[in-house]
């Protein structure tokens, strides 16, 4: 046979070389395997592309050299070892190649109309039914569906003889299923397929990696959906599809998914295979060495180590980890032997976790590098001792110090033991020492600090401002070391504590005290006043117990009387027992002092008062 027969056909639109050749085979009047041994070729060297036997197929069949290359572009052709091109692009054989044939059944019976008389000159095999990735059948909606199944490559695509086979079936409909809407996914494969055009994400990438990311995705895809009703087709069909929807859309919609699909791992040993299953599985083992595969390897192994805790040197989808990212409660306890109740306080309060989050501490997470100075830290943190040892300081000379804010523990939790940074007491002798000047023990003009403080009512914060500010001098005793060696001069302390009390308007007391004084011991009264606005108060922070207290000066006290009594006032003023006064009051009519309906207890204007009772 070395020249085109009289009787040949016409290639069909992706119809694929072994389907050629069982039409042509058909046309003359055998099975496709006789043919090919009348051309002096078995059929497997067809399958095969054998140029000689390319070459005599394509003279007997009058083919062009573009049909031929159309042809072979629609069947694939071996490309290496396990792979092959296809359309262009190259796969694993086993995409393209395997005992089960599929077809659109709907599309065969179409073949047969064309002619009855002899079908099987016109049933022909579409290439894109070869691969494994493809659901249906775009022009029909119809199932892509098993026709036949053959170990045996001659027997497998000797199309004509197999077609026979099952033309019965087709013809009666045995082989239909229920039509199915397209999807985006079905669109977009049959149109790179047919053209190469892709206007999505997945344009960058091969098909092969691209179609099998979006099933293996899909797959995992399915736990968030409810579709345990579906048969084993339509769950596949819908995997493709959920895949496809997030991945054409590229990195940052993946990354969603896969945080969305790690948060069904949530138990304490739960590892990135139980959150990413089947997807993990194989980008780690059977697509690990495959290149096309890399860039979706990355997006999954970004998300791992930022969601577990991925030590420094761990392999993870074949990369090593140059650095950790993240550190579990667990992992970073293990690596600093720092206990995991003591290591969850510090970094509560560093706001490194939520302080309800109820996780294991295996699944408790926080940014390694931020906090590794942290980490570092807390094993040379030193409880009260340590920190007065340090400083040579007494426990009322830290206690001051920490109570006027001049030194602050690392930590404030009454539960932590060792919360101070012994730098940071050796810091502030280091500074004061730099600022003091020696005097000898015996010089009686200076006290240390605490005694200053004790008898003068100012706080040591107050003092050491007042050093670093060089408004007083600060002496070192020449017999003693660290904290407890300063001192200040007496006189000095007294001027401050004078210009303080001018500052004010003079001593002050205690808002008790003056409820006191004036016959008013409801608790928070004169706060009360004074807060809404009615008469004036001095705040100062407590020297005993700190923080922000409400006095009375000479001022205030002042100010109150010129316009407010009280029922003692009124007695020790006017000089009439308390119940002539109420008397006197009450006939007159005149009521206590309650603006907007407060109660200050018994305190009257003296504007009210004293036109009564003058």
């Amino acid at each position: 046979m070395q020249k085109p027969l009289p009787l040949r056909p016409v290639p069909k639109h992706r119809e694929t070389l072994p389907s050629f050749l069982s039409r042509i085979a058909a046309m003359n009047g055998v099975s496709a395997t006789n043919f090919a041994l009348d051309m002096g070729f078995s059929l497997k060297r067809f399958v095969e592309f054998e140029e000689v036997a390319l070459s005599n197929l394509s003279l007997c069949g009058g083919l062009t050299d573009v049909q031929l290359e159309e042809l072979m572009s629609w069947t694939g052709q071996s490309a290496g070892d396990v792979r092959m091109t296809f359309r262009g692009e190259e796969f694993v054989s086993r995409a393209l190649r395997n005992p089960i044939i599929r077809g659109c059944p709907v599309c065969l019976q179409e073949d047969i109309e064309l002619d009855r008389a002899e079908p099987l000159t016109q049933m022909m095999m579409r290439g894109d039914w070869q691969l494994r990735a493809v659901n249906l059948c775009v022009k029909h909606c119809h199932p892509i569906v098993p026709l036949w199944e053959q170990q045996s490559l001659a027997r497998r695509y000797d199309l004509s003889s197999r077609f026979a086979d099952i033309l019965r079936d087709l013809q009666e409909g045995r082989l239909e299923q229920p039509r199915v809407n397209l999807s985006p996914y079905d669109l977009w494969l049959d149109t790179r397929l047919q053209t190469g055009a892709d206007d999505t994400w997945l344009a960058n990438h091969t098909l092969y990696a691209a179609t099998t990311f979006c099933e293996l995705l899909g797959k995992e895809l399915l736990r968030l959906e409810n579709a345990s009703d579906l048969d084993r087709g339509a769950q596949l069909r819908l995997a493709r599809t959920l895949g496809f929807r997030v991945a054409c859309q590229g990195e940052a919609k993946i990354r969603a998914a896969l945080n969305e699909l790690a948060t069904l791992a949530d138990g304490a040993n739960a590892r990135p295979q139980k959150a990413f299953g089947r997807l993990y599985i194989d980008l780690n083992s059977a697509y690990l060495d495959k290149s096309e595969f890399a860039p979706f390897r990355k997006i999954l192994r970004d998300c791992i180590v930022e969601v577990w805790p991925v030590a420094a040197g761990e392999t993870v989808l074949g990369a090593i980890q140059t650095e950790r990212q993240l550190h579990s409660i667990l992992t970073a306890s293990q690596e600093t032997g720092i206990g995991e109740v003591l290591l969850e306080q510090f970094l509560v309060h560093a706001g490194a976790i939520d302080a309800d989050d109820d996780r294991p501490t295996a699944r408790k997470t926080f940014d390694a590098l931020v906090y590794a100075d942290l980490l570092a830290e807390i094993p040379t943190l030193v409880g009260p001792i340590g920190m007065q040892r340090a400083m040579g300081a007494t426990k009322g000379q830290l206690a001051s110090l920490a109570q006027d804010g001049v030194l602050v523990p690392r930590i404030n939790t009454p539960k932590i033991k060792s919360p101070w940074r012994a730098s940071d007491g050796i810091a502030l002798v280091a500074e004061l020492r730099a600022l003091a000047i020696p005097i000898e023990p015996s010089d009686k003009c200076w006290e240390g600090m605490q005694a200053a403080k004790k008898r003068s009512d100012l706080g040591v914060g107050e003092i050491i401002t007042e050093v670093r500010a060089g408004k007083l001098k600060l002496g070192r005793r020449t017999n003693l070391e660290g904290y407890a060696a300063f001192c200040v001069l007496k006189e000095e302390i007294d001027q401050v504590k004078s210009q303080n009390l001018v500052a004010v308007g003079g001593p002050v007391i205690t808002a008790a005290a003056f409820g006191r004084r004036v016959g008013i011991r409801t608790q928070g009264w004169f706060e009360k006043l004074a807060a809404a606005g009615h008469t004036p108060a001095t705040s100062m922070p407590h020297p005993k117990y700190g923080g922000e207290w409400i006095y009375a000066s000479v001022r205030d006290i002042e100010v109150f009387h010129k316009r407010f009594l009280t029922t003692k006032t009124m007695k020790e003023e006017f000089e009439r027992s308390k119940k002539a006064l109420l008397l006197k009051l009450e006939e007159a009519k005149v009521q206590r002092f309650s603006p907007n309906g407060e109660d200050y207890g018994p305190l009257y204007l003296r504007e009210d008062v004293e036109p009564v009772l003058g």
